[in-house]
């Protein structure tokens, strides 16, 4: 094997940095300038800004009206809830048998019968049986 060990000379060519330049790269306050840094950024902006308040708007619409129905979800429930207190309620006096009674006097005009009132008649031997 045949190496090839050949040493070329190299110079580095740096910058010569002074104190004044140091101190002027770490100011906070100020910002890089120039048009070359700052045009795509503006484009950058220009583009997702619009998109950004487009999803943005999307985001509020839907959870508005997610909330509305929710609104309109429990009005209902409560709505509901009170129509089925109010036919319980109905419901309790309906079965009270004084109250069927009457019910069925005034809507029907059904009685309850009294002892001999009703007869049930036996055709084998002709006449009716009262109960």
């Amino acid at each position: 094997m045949n190496f090839n060990n050949s040493f070329q000379p190299s110079v580095s060519s740096a910058a010569q940095v002074t104190v004044g330049q140091r101190s002027q790269g770490l100011r906070i306050g100020k910002l890089p300038s120039g048009i070359i840094l700052w045009r795509p950024v503006g484009k950058t902006l220009f583009f997702l800004l619009p998109l950004v308040l487009a999803v943005n708007l999307y985001v509020v619409s839907s959870v508005s009206k997610i909330n509305d129905s929710i609104i309109a979800a429990d009005n209902n429930y409560h709505e509901l809830m009170d129509k089925n207190i109010e036919l319980r309620a109905v419901k309790a006096r309906v079965r009270d048998p004084e109250q069927l009674q009457k019910l069925a006097a005034d809507k029907l005009s059904l009685f309850v019968h009294s002892k001999g009132q009703v007869g049930k008649y036996n055709p084998r031997k002709g006449y009716f049986i009262y109960l």
